[in-house]
C-alpha cells in the first residue's frame, strides 16, 4: 500500500481518535472550574474517575494490540495494488446515484413535512425539539409512513459521499461526462445542506460528519495520497454549526453562550464515551451474546422485541455499568462475547477493513466503502458503529448502485457481469 495512504489506514484512524479521546476526555476532570457544564454532566450521570481501573485499561490495551496484530498480518498477506480501475461505467454509476439519491432525499422531506404538519408546523416542531428533544423524536419515529425510514435518511451520507467519489474518480481518468458531473455536485451538495439543517430537528447528527468524512477518505484513495487538506477545516466548521445549532435548541435552560454549551457537551460526550470503554469492565455482569455488536441482524430480521426479552435479564443489568450512549469499538465486543469472543470479533473487522481498504484503492466503489469504514472509525470510540444498521444500510446502498452501474467495455457498452462491489459485513 502507498505509504502516503497510511494517515487514513485503519490503524492510523484508530490510534489518532483515541489519543485525541483521552486527550480532550480528561480536561473536566483535570479543570472542573473551566469546563462547569462538562463536569455538571458527569456528575448528573454519576461519572467519576473512579471508573478509570487497571483491570479495564489492560484489556483495552490487549484488544488495541489484537486489532494491530490482526491488521498488519492481513495487510502482510495482500498482494501489491493494481492499478485503479478505469472500465467502470461512471456515467451510469452518476445517473444512478443521483436516482437513488434523489428519492433518499423526497423521502426524508415528506416525512420532516408530514410530521411538521401533525405537530402544528415547522415552527411548533422547533419549540417541541428545544423543550423535549427526546419527545421530538419520538414523534418523528412515530410519524414514519414505512419500517426502515430512517435508515433512508441515514442513508444519505453513503449516496451523497459516493457522489463525492465518482466526481474524482472521473477527474482521474477523465470518463466522467460534464452531465454526469452535474448530477454528482447536485448529489453531493443536497446531501450536505440536508445534513446541515435536518439534524436541528430530526437529531443524528453524525450523519453529516459522516458524510464529511466518507467523502474525504474516499477521494483521497482514489488519488492514493492525501488531498484537499485545506478543506478539513471547512468540514469541520460546517459540524460545529450543525452541533452547535442543535445544542443551543436542546439545551436552553443551561446558562452560556451557545458556542460555549456546544463545545462543552461535545467534551462532555468524549469523557463519556471514554468512561462507557472502562465500566463494564469492572463490573460483573452476564454477557448479551451479540445483541449489541451484531445488532443490524435484530433490525434487519425485526427481531428486536424478541431478544430484548429473550435477555431482559443481562440487558437490565449491562444498562447499570454505562453512562449515556453506546459503548467503543473495543468495549461493545467484551459485552457482548466475553474477552475471548471480542478478540475474535476485532480481529475479523480489523481483517476486513484492511481488505476494504486495499481495494479501495483499486476500485470507485470499493473506495467510497472504505469511506464508510474509515468514518466509522473516527467514531469508533463513541460507539461501534459498524453494529449499527445505518451503517450496514450504507454499504448496502453503495453495494447496490456499483451492482447496477457495471462496467464499459472497449466497445463502450455496459458489462455488468464483470462488476466487483464491496462485501456486506
Amino acid at each position: 500500500m502507498p505509504k502516503s495512504l497510511f494517515p487514513i489506514s485503519p490503524l492510523a484512524l484508530v490510534i489518532g481518535i483515541w489519543t485525541l479521546t483521552v486527550a480532550i476526555a480528561v480536561l473536566p476532570f483535570a479543570f472542573p472550574d473551566t469546563f462547569d457544564i462538562a463536569a455538571y454532566l458527569l456528575g448528573r450521570q454519576g461519572l467519576t474517575s473512579d471508573d478509570f481501573t487497571p483491570l479495564a485499561t489492560y484489556w483495552l490495551i490487549v484488544a488495541f494490540l489484537v486489532f494491530v496484530i490482526a491488521t498488519a498480518t492481513t495487510m502482510v498477506a495482500l498482494p501489491r495494488p493494481q492499478d485503479f480501475e478505469t472500465d467502470t461505467d461512471f456515467d451510469r454509476a452518476a445517473r444512478i446515484t443521483f436516482i437513488v439519491n434523489t428519492l433518499f432525499v423526497g423521502i426524508t422531506l415528506l416525512w420532516v413535512a408530514l410530521s411538521a404538519m401533525k405537530l402544528g408546523g415547522f415552527r411548533a416542531m422547533l419549540i417541541l425539539v428545544q423543550l423535549d428533544a427526546l419527545e421530538a423524536r419520538e414523534q418523528l419515529l412515530d410519524n414514519k409512513l414505512f419500517t426502515g425510514m430512517r435508515v433512508i435518511y441515514a442513508s444519505l451520507p453513503a449516496s451523497g459521499a459516493l457522489a463525492a467519489t465518482l466526481l474524482a474518480a472521473g477527474r482521474k481518468t477523465g470518463k466522467l461526462s460534464f452531465h454526469a458531473r452535474k448530477l454528482c455536485l447536485i448529489s453531493f451538495l443536497t446531501n450536505l445542506v440536508l445534513l446541515i439543517f435536518l439534524p436541528m430537528v430530526m437529531s443524528q447528527r453524525l450523519l453529516l460528519l459522516q458524510l464529511i468524512m466518507a467523502a474525504y477518505f474516499s477521494v483521497c484513495l482514489v488519488h492514493r495520497r492525501l488531498v484537499g487538506l485545506q478543506y478539513v477545516p471547512i468540514g469541520l466548521a460546517l459540524f460545529m454549526v450543525t452541533w452547535i445549532g442543535r445544542e443551543s435548541l436542546t439545551n436552553a435552560t443551561i446558562q452560556g453562550s451557545a458556542l460555549n454549551i456546544g463545545v462543552q457537551k461535545l467534551i462532555f460526550y468524549f469523557s463519556n464515551d471514554l468512561l462507557n470503554s472502562f465500566m463494564p469492565l469492572n463490573a460483573e455482569f452476564e454477557h448479551t451474546y451479540g445483541f449489541f455488536s451484531l445488532k443490524f441482524l435484530i433490525y434487519f430480521t425485526q427481531t428486536d422485541e424478541f431478544f430484548g426479552q429473550l435477555l431482559e435479564t443481562q440487558l437490565i443489568s449491562i444498562d447499570s455499568v454505562r453512562g449515556g450512549g453506546a459503548w467503543s469499538i473495543f468495549t461493545m465486543p467484551y459485552v457482548d462475547f466475553g474477552a475471548i469472543g471480542a478478540a475474535v470479533y476485532i480481529a475479523i473487522l480489523a481483517a476486513i477493513s484492511t481488505v476494504v481498504f486495499y481495494k479501495g484503492t483499486q476500485n470507485v466503489f470499493w473506495a467510497s466503502a472504505y469511506g464508510q469504514f474509515a468514518g466509522a472509525y473516527v467514531l469508533c470510540t463513541h460507539t461501534m458503529y459498524f453494529a449499527n444498521a445505518n451503517f450496514v444500510a450504507m454499504i448496502l446502498v453503495i453495494a447496490l448502485i456499483g451492482g447496477l452501474s457495471g462496467r464499459t467495455s472497449s466497445a463502450g457498452s455496459p458489462d455488468v457481469a464483470h462488476v466487483e462491489v464491496p462485501p456486506v459485513v
